[in-house]
């Protein structure tokens, strides 16, 4: 990819599968990739929002990484 080329940005998460279900359901409801597997998810922003603010996650869920390698990467990588 061309330096300067914008990316997706995906957060890899940890926490209760309840919590993260709500989580990714807010996020793809605004056009978000989203994955998960028992208490981990990834929630991808499209590479269009390259520079977007971080999310504030809820108390019970924690930031694992922020990685900028594509969703399918990042599930991979996180929900293996």
């Amino acid at each position: 990819m061309p330096s300067g080329a914008r990316r997706p940005t995906s957060y890899m998460l940890l926490g209760p599968p309840d919590i993260l279900f709500d989580v990714l359901e807010d996020f793809a409801d605004v056009g978000w990739r989203t994955g998960h597997a028992g208490w981990k998810a990834v929630v991808t922003a499209p590479a269009e929002e390259d520079g977007h603010a971080a999310p504030a996650w809820p108390v019970e869920v924690t930031l694992v990484e922020v990685v900028r390698e594509g969703h399918v990467r990042a599930c991979r990588e996180h929900l293996a």
